[in-house]
């Protein structure tokens, strides 16, 4: 049997916290920009409040992230994979020049 996946608000709401952070936002700022209350950002952080579709949609949008990785925690960011992509070609093209 498949391992059962749920909605953890916890957890989520960790990963929107780290998310922001990493883009150098303010809690205000943040909600500002998603049009919701400060004191409702604050409570999807601290994993007291879940998101709705739509407000995971605008959070993944805004950090260019998948809702896999937002509400599951799996992926993650398109941005980190394109990097890790690229430092993978540029080790391959580093071997290549040594052969």
């Amino acid at each position: 049997m498949k391992d059962l996946m749920y909605y953890d608000t916890c957890e989520s709401g960790k990963r929107i916290q780290e998310l922001r952070k990493a883009h150098e936002m303010t809690q205000a700022q943040l909600a500002e920009a998603l049009n919701i209350s400060l004191d409702h950002l604050r409570k999807i952080e601290g994993g007291q409040r879940g998101c709705s579709v739509d407000l995971l949609i605008a959070l993944a949008a805004a950090f260019d992230v998948s809702l896999d990785f937002l509400v599951l925690g799996r992926g993650g960011s398109v941005a980190a994979a394109r990097d890790k992509l690229q430092t993978l070609i540029d080790e391959l093209t580093a071997l290549k020049k040594g052969l």
